[in-house]
Order: structure tokens, then sequence, then C-alpha cells
């Protein structure tokens, strides 16, 4: 280790960002969303940028909750670490606190764009190089009325998206409408993916799914709740569209009770939800030993959140279904970066400059951050 590759300064900035409409799924509903920006220097300069924009009915985190354990536990756990001693960073960090996989994302997610500034190269070449040299994405539905959801997918649809993710999991007639209206105005050309965000039973789910499925379904997402790991088994047992896990894999060691109960036939793999890339990886590892694919999910993180995702997508192999996880930039009024990501016809490409490879608006986010 060199003085210069240590960390030296820690600091993090909570800013509410507007959406551009209400974003409404099973668990909650919001016009705005706090998101914790991290930025970590070296000795020697190199800046290194992470963000995450948990939701606390979604994850028990929010921007504010991982201000406050960056700020009093994670950034004197590491200050002063080697870079490039992840394993020992995160050991660092749990023994800080217990859980707060959003707040360790942001800070895993920060040392990874110093390290790959530091080296001059991409991150996802740290995380393996390049299985794919672009992603395909998936656009998300959020809750609203019938036509409000048909005019959306269609206009994602329009831009080249061949995947449409939609937010069910309250009203089992609603899901109804807007699934048949949407497959009605798409055809079946598109793939319709459910999300039910922990919404049924496991009983009201098999019976809200099993009249859905005619609709021709690619998957459906986290049916049940994220505990309830025998509900889950249950209900990808009764239905012939295949099973989602999300809430159900928020850490490491949750992905094996998953695997183990064969509950899932795939995995919605968060970067920003279970540690970070370091952390991530080790779970597309797992899913991978098993024989499972994944896709990366978004909790509507803008740039620096998103580019983290993409990095990790376009290393990971198994991680071949297509992703939501760009849709946090499109929800929102304005973006923390300004450059760096491309969208292209439903596909996703990352830059290939050093480390997370965006430009960040630093002054906007340090020296202006409201809430």
């Amino acid at each position: 280790m060199t003085k210069s590759d240590v960390i030296r300064d820690i600091e993090v900035k909570v800013i509410e960002l507007p959406l551009k409409k209400q974003w409404k799924i099973a668990l909650y509903a919001a016009k705005t969303r706090p998101h914790a920006v991290v930025r970590i220097r070296t000795e020697n300069g190199v800046v290194g940028y992470g963000e995450v924009s948990p939701s606390p009915a979604f994850m028990g985190e929010t921007g504010y909750t991982a201000e406050l354990a960056i700020n009093k536990y994670l950034a004197q756990a590491i200050r002063g670490a080697d870079i490039y001693d992840l394993e020992t960073i995160h050991a660092k960090m749990n023994s800080a606190i217990y859980g707060n996989y959003a707040a360790k994302s942001a800070v895993d997610i920060a040392i990874h764009d110093c390290i790959g500034k530091t080296l001059g190269v991409p991150v996802y070449k740290l995380l393996g190089g390049a299985a794919r040299k672009s992603a395909e994405l998936s656009w998300v539905v959020g809750m609203q009325d019938v036509e409000g959801s048909i005019a959306e997918a269609k206009h994602y649809v329009g831009l080249g998206y061949k995947v449409i993710k939609i937010k069910v999991g309250i009203s089992p007639e609603q899901d109804y409408r807007v699934v048949k209206g949407i497959r009605e105005a798409l055809g079946d050309a598109v793939a319709l993916r459910l999300d039910a965000n922990q919404g049924y039973d496991f009983r009201t789910a098999v019976e809200v799914f099993s009249r859905i499925e005619q609709f021709n379904l690619e998957s459906i997402e986290q049916p049940v709740r994220r505990w309830d790991i025998e509900g889950m088994k249950y209900v990808r047992s009764r239905l012939k569209t295949p099973i989602m896990a999300d809430e159900s894999v928020s850490s490491l060691h949750e992905v094996m009770t998953v695997i183990r109960e064969q509950a899932a036939d795939l995995v919605n793999l968060k970067v920003g939800k279970v540690g970070g890339l370091h952390i991530a990886k080790k779970i597309a590892a797992a899913l991978e030993i098993a024989g499972m694919t994944a896709t990366a999910g978004s909790n509507l993180e803008v740039g620096i959140g998103s580019a983290a995702s993409v990095h990790f997508v376009l290393s990971a192999d198994n991680l071949s279904v297509p992703h939501d996880m760009m849709i946090g930039g499109p929800l929102h009024e304005y973006d923390l970066i300004t450059s760096g990501l491309t969208v292209t016809n439903g596909m996703v490409s990352c830059s290939e400059a050093p480390g997370l490879g965006v430009e960040v608006d630093d002054t906007a986010i340090f020296d202006k951050a409201g809430r």
C-alpha cells in the first residue's frame, strides 16, 4: 500500500430530487426522492462518487438514514483504508453497523470509482471485464390509471424497449385491467413482466396471477412478502410463469435461502440494495453456480447509481435478463450527472473513461445540496 491509495476524506450529502409525476408501487407512493451521494477522496486527490436512493418501505433505509450511518459509523471505520482492500473494507463496515446495505453500497460504489480512476480503467474491467458491450433495458410502468399505463408503455416501446414491467399488487381487478389493456395495445411482440412488490399473500397471488397468465407473461416479480420464502415457493409451484425474487434477496446470505429452497426462477439484483458492487458480484456468482440468471433493477437512482449498475451488468455473464436499472433518470426532473451513459433503441452502454465514466455535477450536490 502506498500513501496515495488510502481513503482520506468521506463526505455524504442528501439531495431531494423531484419526480416528474407520482411514483406509486404496492408499497408506497412518492413525488420526491432523497438521494444520498458519497464523495471519497484519496490521499493523492483522486475523487470517487457513489449514490443510493432507497425507500423506507422497500428497504428500511432512506437517503437520510444512509447519511447518518455513513457519517456516524462507516466513515470512521474505513478512513485510512487501502482502496484496493475491498474485503477488509466491507468487514470493517459490517463490524461498525449491521445491515444498512444501501449506505454501504454508496461507499462501495465510490471506492470502485476511485480505484478505476487511480488505475485509469472503467469499473467494469475491475469487475472481471466485458461479458457484453451493451445491455438490453426494460421499462417500468408505475401504478396509475389504465389509459396512462397504456400511453406510457407505448411511448417506451416506441423508443425501442422490448420488455415492459408493470407494477401491480394492490387491486386484483385493477391488475387485470391494466395488464389486459397493455397487452392488447402492444400486441404479442413485447414481453410483459409484472412486479407485485410483496403486495399479496401466497393464496391471493396464485388466484390473481392464474387469471392474468393468459396474457403471456415473461415473469412475476416478488408476489409475496420478502420473508415468506415458503409462500413464494408455493406460488412458483402453481403458476406457469417464472417467479423472480427481489426484496427476498437483499443481502449475500439471503440469496442462499432462495437458492436452497428453490423459491424463484431468477433474481432482480440491485447494486444499491445488497451492499454495492463487491457484494453484487458475489451474489451473481452464487446464482451462476445455481444455474440461475438475473436482472439488475433500480431503486430510482439517477446517473451515478445507474452507472454502477451498468458496469455491473456488463461484467457478469448471467446478468442476461433485460434490466430496469435506467428508469431513475427519466423519472426525475433532473439528474446529478451531465454525461457518461448512452441509451439507444432500448440498449445502454457506458463510457470507456476511468472509474464510473460519468461527469458528476459536483458543485450542485456538495455546494448547494438542500432538502
